[in-house]
């Protein structure tokens, strides 16, 4: 006999929920609207098969659109990732979801991105790149080089030319390529960019 996990389902929502609409809603009221519904939904259903789908659909409709989520790619290259991420956050704020992925993100690369980073005042943390939840598939997933292995799966696909950087001064070329590149795609996704570095709590 197959049993509904509801619980297990809920908290998933509700953890989906956070990233979602965290932007625009503090943590209380999301929990007592996805709690609220709950309750109502249990106090009337007569099968429990179907309450979770009904709690998802009533909290979604809710809350209204959620936030795009943006994952970029770059194979073994961790350092462009972090880039990618940081001028994304530098000039979107909370307005997306945005993570990375590399095939190992424990090797290292060695490169001059961190340098070229650190003379624009931006910081790239490796968390995230590491807590990519590799279960939720992005709104968009960004190949970084077009000779990128296509392993990561996205409703929406694109890819950036990326050229290599061998020194410091190419290094600051791609990093001028990648910031416009990231400017125009928030122009796309209807995105005002901030006028100024923010403090990320991510």
């Amino acid at each position: 006999m197959f049993i509904v996990n509801n619980e297990s389902r809920f908290e998933t929502l509700r953890q989906d929920l956070h990233e979602a609409y965290g932007h625009a809603h503090t943590a209380q009221t999301i929990n007592a609207k996805l709690d609220e519904i709950i309750a109502k939904h249990k106090s009337k259903a007569i099968l429990d098969d179907y309450i979770a789908v009904l709690v998802e659909r009533e909290v979604m409709e809710y809350f209204g659109a959620h936030r795009n989520h943006v994952r970029f790619a770059a194979g073994l290259n961790t350092d462009l990732v972090k880039a990618a991420i940081a001028l994304t956050k530098k000039h979107a704020g909370d307005a997306l979801v945005v993570d990375g992925a590399v095939s190992h993100p424990e090797n290292q690369t060695e490169g001059h991105m961190s340098y070229v980073l650190g003379e624009r005042g931006l910081d790239a943390h490796e968390r995230h790149v590491e807590d990519v939840r590799t279960v939720s598939m992005p709104d968009y997933i960004i190949y970084l080089g077009a000779d990128v292995p296509r392993d990561e799966a996205g409703k929406d696909i694109k890819i950036w030319p990326i050229a290599h950087a061998e020194d410091v001064e190419q290094t600051r070329e791609l990093a001028d390529d990648l910031e416009a590149r990231v400017l125009y795609m928030l122009n796309k996704l209807g995105i005002t960019p901030l006028t100024e570095q923010v403090k990320l709590s991510a």
